[in-house]
């Protein structure tokens, strides 16, 4: 219950702060905020319903009952290594995860619900099909099984990945001297930005939702738009432009095939 309310509160005041920061300092105008928020937390609603509300308590019970014999207890490190390894361990799985679902047609069909919104902002960070969602936390808590990762390790990754997911979505811009020591390490909103593009170029690249070391590692970092900032047009890449009108759409959004544009490729 600790662990949850702790989760929840961190979120809370995380998102308020950036949603605030957002609109006193505006990147740019939002013009289509109203269906697009209303959509964003529905979505997180069904998320929270599906496994959201039961992700702690799930990931928190795989990592309680095999930390003792997990891959990790078996390098006799002390328990502060364990936590780095195993939070670097969990980032560099949501990489790669992410890599997966872009690449693999099935699970494309459903992360393009992320990549449907047509603006980015703080709520855009929370818009993900359900299924999704249920994938995710499968990966997660095998991981956690296999490795041995402790539960002390899973809140704190938990909690940097959703902050630092809410924080690159956010329309914001740090300043350039900022930026660029910033982004040597951690996903800045600049970057990401050029992930939600439509050039498919742009969107098969900087994958990462927390640590920017995996995209420059694996060399998938793009530090600048193909066009410049100015020209980049956010949504689902490789398709005619499309942005559900309601919730049914964005829902059976991975039953739907989309007409190719060869403009966004």
């Amino acid at each position: 219950m600790i662990d949850f309310t702790v989760r929840i509160s961190i979120f809370l005041v995380v998102f308020s702060s950036l949603m605030t920061w957002q609109w006193l300092a505006p990147r740019g105008p939002l013009l289509q905020w109203k269906q697009r928020w209303r959509h964003n937390l529905i979505l997180l609603m069904l998320g929270s319903l599906c496994v959201r509300l039961f992700q702690p308590l799930l990931l928190s019970l795989v990592a309680l009952s095999n930390q003792d014999t997990g891959w990790l207890s078996q390098l006799g490190l002390p328990f502060w290594s364990i936590v780095i390894i195993s939070v670097l361990l969990l980032d560099g799985l949501i990489y790669w995860q992410h890599r997966l679902f872009h690449r693999v047609p099935l699970l494309w069909r459903l992360h393009r619900v992320h990549h449907s919104d047509p603006e980015l902002d703080v709520s855009s960070a929370i818009r993900f099909h359900p299924v999704e969602i249920v994938l995710s936390l499968c990966i997660k808590a095998s991981a956690v099984w296999v490795f041995g990762i402790p539960v002390e390790a899973v809140l704190i990754f938990d909690v940097l990945l959703n902050a630092s997911a809410m924080f690159n979505h956010t329309n914001v811009r740090l300043s350039p001297r900022l930026e660029k020591w910033v982004k040597v390490l951690v996903v800045t909103p600049d970057m990401h930005r050029i992930h939600h593009s439509r050039v498919s170029e742009e969107a098969n690249s900087n994958y990462g939702f927390f640590l920017s070391i995996w995209d420059a590692f694996f060399r998938s970092k793009r530090n600048q738009a193909l066009q410049g900032d100015a020209a980049l047009n956010i949504g689902m890449p490789g398709t005619t432009k499309y942005q559900p009108a309601t919730l049914i759409d964005i829902l059976v959004m991975p039953l739907k095939t989309f007409k190719k544009s060869r403009k966004s490729e």
